[in-house]
């Protein structure tokens, strides 16, 4: 009699809880009272009323959940700081799936109990509530909401983050009246109109803008979806190319001609020294000028007569050969540094950083136009000019074509770049060269550079 009563009321909690099995093995004597297929310990389940749910005991620490005994599925949650919320807690697709309903007590038992019943009766259909929220905030996120997003995701340089939320969100870049609307909501003739909005305040603009548009297009395509489908399909940036809209924005051939080279040198002397040096060693290196004017003492190596740049443009750090000239220049400005950057600014607490303005300088002066890429250009034009290897230029100058297979197979060392063969090494040979066009070397006759190849 005693076994028929407890099959009987184990079988309907079991029933009630939704876990029934036709032929259970039970045993009488579990030693914590607990028939073994029950879900949930039976101190965790209660009958969820106003009074018994504000009595709970939070937790020590982490999360305490109570189970309701008259609603299967509907939990309440209580955190060690006593804050207390419904949820929802069923398995969908052989996962557990939580859905949380709301705070207690502004959320009451009654309404708690109606919502699971729902959210319940809608995971049985295999709708999963929370993929349906996270599917409406995807389509409703903003421009603004996406590149912060891109920005958390990529490790870029400060300059290119700042610019990317000027373009952005500051109302002089392309944007800004954009930032707050839903990226789904970008259509493509809006696109086109944007662009040639652009195109007549600026061409460089208008393509760099719009070339970041798609790069958050992109990244929200590949970042975003719902049921393994993207939310992004298509890109509306891509009408530019279909209607062949992209500016064509010629590449600068701006270089220091051997006529003007010398005029230049003499206008250097008129800088201080620290913007001067940085300026020579800019054309005798090639280096941008932010890899120059950023570098510490700790990256020049003279013993190996080495200079190293830990962060450039592409993010390969780069090993240069250093000349006599520049061993020589170098080795004066380390004697009495107290300081760790090769060129401080006058504050001593960071680097030099008006590059441009010293440019403007000496151009004015030596009565030509300023462009501080012109001292890499002229690098790369003598090198050229001297019949240097083009594979040894881009290793000098830290270029890469990806789609230049052969170059994958070239691996030049800093000693075939520097170390003296027959010949004297590249790096010394353009040295030679551009001192002697400047002179501040003695030389035959100049030869003209030749205009640069695009």
């Amino acid at each position: 009699m005693f076994l028929r009563v407890y099959n009987y009321c184990y079988i309907s909690r079991l029933i009630v809880y939704g876990n029934y099995r036709p032929y259970p093995q039970i045993s009488l004597r579990s030693s914590t009272g607990v028939a073994p297929d029950t879900p949930t310990p039976a101190k965790h389940r209660l009958n969820f009323t106003k009074a018994a749910l504000q009595a709970l005991p939070a937790p020590a620490t982490g999360r305490a959940h109570f189970h309701d005994a008259k609603m299967p599925g509907l939990v309440l949650s209580i955190t060690a700081a006593g804050c207390r919320s419904f949820l929802v807690y069923r398995k969908l697709n052989a996962r557990p799936v939580r859905v949380t309903l709301g705070r207690f007590p502004p959320l009451t038992v009654e309404q708690a109990c109606r919502m699971a019943a729902t959210t319940l009766a809608r995971l049985a259909e295999g709708v999963n509530s929370n993929a349906e929220r996270r599917e409406a905030q995807a389509r409703a996120l903003t421009l603004s909401e996406v590149l912060n997003d891109y920005l958390a995701a990529r490790t870029l340089k400060p300059k290119t983050v700042k610019y990317y939320r000027w373009l952005v969100e500051d109302p002089a870049g392309a944007f800004a009246d954009w930032k707050d609307k839903p990226l789904l909501a970008i259509s493509r003739d809006q696109v086109e109109r944007r662009h040639r909005q652009l195109v007549e305040r600026s061409p460089g603009i208008a393509n760099l803008a719009f070339t970041v548009l798609s790069a958050l297009f992109k990244f929200a395509a590949a970042r975003y979806e719902h049921n393994s489908q993207p939310l992004i399909v298509s890109n509306p940036v891509k009408r530019l190319s279909g209607i062949g809209t992209w500016c064509d924005l010629p590449r600068r051939q701006d270089y220091i001609s051997p006529a003007k080279l010398g005029a230049w040198w003499q206008a250097t002397e008129l800088l201080d020294p620290t913007p001067r040096d940085l300026l020579l060693l800019l054309l005798l290196t090639g280096l941008r000028k932010n890899e120059g004017a950023a570098l510490r003492w700790q990256h020049i190596d003279l013993i190996s007569q080495t200079l190293h740049v830990p962060e450039t443009k592409n993010h390969r750090p780069l090993t240069l050969p250093l000349s006599d000239w520049l061993m020589n220049l170098l080795g004066e400005r380390l004697d009495g540094a107290a300081l760790p950057y090769v060129f401080p600014n006058a504050s001593g607490r960071g680097h030099f950083t008006a590059v441009p303005l010293a440019c403007h300088k000496v151009a004015e002066a030596a009565g030509m136009p300023r462009m501080t890429h012109d001292l890499r250009r002229t690098f790369i034009t003598a090198a050229e000019s001297i019949d240097i290897h083009p594979y040894t230029i881009k290793a000098l100058v830290n270029h890469h074509n990806s789609g230049d297979v052969t170059q994958g197979y070239v691996q030049i060392s800093i000693e075939r770049l520097r170390a003296p063969m027959q010949l004297r090494a590249p790096m010394q040979q353009i040295t030679d060269h551009l001192l002697k066009a400047a002179g501040v070397k003695a030389s035959a006759a100049l030869v003209e550079l030749p205009t640069r190849r695009s």
